[in-house]
């Protein structure tokens, strides 16, 4: 099989982790009991993913001229992530996040964009995306976003978009004339309550679907699964049952499994299935970029009562 040819659009960020008892008040502290750093941001997890799956990918992106900008690049490099098209951002830092992890595994993140700004529509042109069949835009920037799309129109290639919460806040009439055409559009259950104003996510998740144009439209929910809208109705796989350690990155790592499954041609059904296991397996460890390689789901797949479908995936695998 030809390796799907993938470009992944967005942010690079140095992620540093505490997981603690409690989140603080208002000008107080809590304690630590535990502190990791690791590489972030939506599109690079998702390279970083889609490289581990058996994909070719790139990064299109940018960093600062400060002391992590190399580490980053370097992390990306060593998961086989092409990174010729990343911007360097003069006398700016990268982009960082922190992440408190609390009680029960709930997360509050703060987030300093930095040279991740630095991106502009002009970044995506024919060059960055030469030999690449698919584009991912893991941003919630209008104007990269429409570039985005208008240039991968220009060139033949499917589109998929994760704009996460940022994206979500803008009203539906907005985003209707960007998105048209799109062949698949991720969020999680909280952005598609927000998006279409619905407290159910499958009813929030149908109403998007019905009144924007998009080909596919995927919702994650969490433990409970996720769902995909098609023109042929909606399918709603479950998630497996595990107990979660750190569920940041698993939306990234879901959303690039799942469009490794689409490009490799699973059924519906089928992607859904792959990319909850895949998602099963990051959160039981630690940090954005914990995905597993594709042999590892394929191993999850079987011990889970999905041998045939890790049989399946072996032998598209092997053509």
């Amino acid at each position: 099989m030809k390796k799907p040819l993938i470009a992944s659009v967005g942010n690079l960020n140095l992620d540093v982790y505490f997981r603690v008892q409690s989140l603080p008040e208002n000008d107080g502290a809590v304690e630590a009991y535990e502190a990791y750093i690791g590489g972030g941001g939506s599109a690079a997890n998702f390279a970083v993913q889609v490289s581990r799956l058996g994909a070719y990918v790139r990064f299109i992106g940018a960093v600062g001229s400060d002391m992590i900008s190399d580490a980053l690049l370097d992390d990306l490099k060593e998961a086989g992530v092409d990174v010729r098209w990343v911007k360097r951002i003069n006398v700016e830092r990268s982009g960082l996040v922190v992440v408190l992890i609390g009680p029960e595994n709930g997360k509050r993140m703060i987030e300093y964009r930095g040279a991740n700004l630095g991106l502009t529509p002009s970044d995506i042109n024919t060059e960055s995306l030469s030999e690449i069949n698919h584009l991912h835009l893991a941003l919630s920037r209008l104007n990269i976003i429409e570039a985005g799309i208008r240039r991968a129109r220009e060139l033949g290639l499917t589109v998929s978009i994760d704009g996460g919460a940022g994206l979500s806040s803008y009203d539906i009439n907005i985003l209707k004339p960007l998105m048209d055409g799109v062949n698949t559009w991720f969020m999680n259950s909280l952005e598609a309550r927000r998006l279409a104003n619905i407290n159910d996510p499958i009813s929030a998740g149908l109403r998007i679907f019905e009144n924007i144009n998009v080909e596919e439209l995927v919702v994650t929910l969490g433990p409970g699964g996720a769902v995909s809208f098609t023109e042929d109705g909606a399918k709603l796989v479950e998630a497996f049952k595990v107990a979660p350690i750190d569920t940041t990155g698993a939306g990234d790592v879901f959303a690039a499994s799942y469009v490794f499954a689409k490009l490799i041609g699973l059924e519906r059904v089928s992607r859904l299935i792959f990319a909850n296991a895949a998602a099963s397996i990051k959160v039981t460890r630690r940090g954005a970029r914990a995905g597993p390689r594709i042999d590892e789901v394929l191993e999850f797949l079987k011990a889970v009562g999905y041998g045939g479908l890790a049989g399946e995936i072996r032998g598209v695998l092997s053509q």
